[in-house]
């Protein structure tokens, strides 16, 4: 699906039950040549409210991680594994069905953007985006290369807002940034920066892809 389809289909998106618990649909922004592509689980309040990605405090710390990385936040492309923020108060977790339902989009989007790096924000778009089994907390920070683009996933804003040592490890993961930008894209499959012995690493299962 062409990305400008995608977004109109997008916006009039009927396709699972977020529909009716949405004020607006939250598709996603920023530049299609973007070398950073950022993915979070789903819309909040202030997102749902504004149309825009990553508000509020959220968006405020996002902001300051990627000023210390040297980049604003119009370098980069925003979005969201689903585009329409869940029901309740805080919202609940994607389901599988309504996660599948927006896969077409997200394709759309990465495949229009082709970043050099995905951030994956959150223990979903985490197991979604690399397909592996293992928590978060293994496999946060880490380079996987998964067709020709890094993938790191790390702990979501929401996490870090509230829970301090999680949010000194996310300033870590985005440290790694400037490096995997400046790099060359990757050419094999295999995980970068893996203490653990090659035999004992998982096999890669793409969930996206």
């Amino acid at each position: 699906m062409e990305f400008a389809e995608a977004q109109k289909e997008a916006l009039e998106c009927t396709r699972c039950g977020l529909c009716q618990s949405r004020s607006r649909v939250v598709f996603g922004e920023g530049p299609l040549n973007a070398r950073l592509f950022i993915v979070g689980e789903a819309p909040g309040y202030n997102e749902d409210a504004s149309g825009r990605p990553f508000q509020g405090a959220s968006g405020m710390l996002l902001e300051k991680l990627l000023g210390t990385v040297g980049l604003s936040r119009e370098e980069v492309y925003l979005t969201t594994l689903v585009k329409c923020r869940p029901p309740g108060m805080p919202p609940r977790s994607p389901r599988p069905s309504e996660v599948s339902s927006c896969r077409r989009y997200l394709i759309s989007q990465l495949v229009a953007v082709d970043p050099k790096v995905v951030v994956a924000l959150g223990e979903l778009p985490s197991r979604i985006l690399t397909g592996r089994k293992e928590s978060l907390r293994r496999i946060r920070g880490r380079a996987i290369p998964l067709d020709r683009r890094y993938v790191i996933p790390t702990f979501s804003l929401q996490r870090a807002l509230y829970v301090p040592a999680d949010r000194s490890l996310l300033v870590s993961d985005f440290s790694r940034l400037p490096e995997l930008l400046e790099s060359e894209r990757p050419t094999t499959y295999e995980t970068l920066n893996v203490p653990s012995p090659a035999s004992e690493r998982e096999p890669l299962q793409p969930g996206l892809w």
